[in-house]
């Protein structure tokens, strides 16, 4: 990773990066702003830009912000994302962080775009970083991208690589996966292997969607109806007016293909079953 000779930029980078967390509309603001500020002080830090493109799509696809705040957010997204890439398209996160837009950007064409973004990222994390700068959420992320793009096969193989790595969502993005497979029990078993539990402060609250759409499969409504009514309880998913397959659907960038419109309505229907309101 190319590192600025503003060390100020850097730490303004390293805080952007420690305060990062999708929990709250104050630690996304918060981790924006580190970021801009770095980008602000050193214009030529790719990798400032990237991890800003990346936080401000979050911005937009969390829940947590207005509809004009998210498109703007993404319209900002993009720009950063693709001058990270020409400022140093050998470092795989500006790669990453531009596959990521394009995977949540909502355009025709580029969702396909967004696949080929992360294969090049994946292509120089392996082959052309340094071990001790790989960040493994790549993989994670990568997975669940192949998910979308109709291949959870693809995206396990990719999710188990990772899953050794400890993050919480990375589990998460695995047991998707894998319900998305129709691997229903193993999905609920990967979930089960989170190292934070409900009622912590950092627990994922989303993961019980997850939980509860596979439950819903398996039949065993009471689980599946319960974990819904825990995740619409939790300051962390209510959004100030509640979660409904509306917002899921909005959310959950499906590739607009046969199979990838078939792995949608499998997750709604999951959903559905459960108990999210319409």
């Amino acid at each position: 990773m190319g590192r600025p000779v503003n060390k100020k930029a850097h730490n303004a980078f390293l805080l952007g990066e420690s305060t990062f967390n999708t929990l709250s509309k104050k630690s996304l603001d918060t981790s924006r702003g580190h970021f801009e500020k770095a980008v602000e002080l050193a214009p030529d830090y790719a990798r400032a830009m990237a991890e800003l493109s990346y936080v401000l799509v979050h911005t937009a696809t969390a829940g947590w912000h207005s509809d004009q705040e998210a498109i703007e957010a993404l319209a900002k997204a993009e720009v950063y994302a693709k001058l990270a890439v020409r400022l140093d398209p050998n470092d795989y996160d500006t790669h990453w962080a531009l596959g990521y837009y394009y995977m949540n950007s909502g355009k025709a064409g580029d969702f396909s775009k967004g696949v080929k973004s992360f294969e090049i990222a994946l292509d120089l994390f392996k082959n052309a970083t340094d071990r001790i700068d790989r960040k493994p959420g790549l993989l994670a992320e990568m997975g669940e991208a192949l998910v979308y793009d109709g291949r959870p096969d693809e995206g396990i193989d990719l999710l188990e690589q990772a899953i050794d790595r400890v993050p919480d969502w990375y589990r998460w993005n695995y047991a998707f996966a894998l319900y998305c497979s129709k691997r229903y029990s193993d999905a609920i078993n990967a979930l089960d292997k989170m190292y934070r539990k409900p009622g912590d402060p950092t627990y994922l609250y989303d993961s019980l969607l997850t939980r509860a759409a596979a439950h819903a499969q398996l039949g065993k409504n009471k689980k599946a109806n319960r974990a819904v009514a825990d995740f619409l309880k939790t300051k962390q998913t209510k959004r100030e007016t509640g979660w409904t397959i509306r917002d899921e659907l909005k959310r959950t960038p499906f590739k607009a293909t046969k199979a990838g419109r078939i792995l949608r309505d499998h997750w709604i229907d999951g959903l559905r079953k459960a108990g999210l309101p319409e």
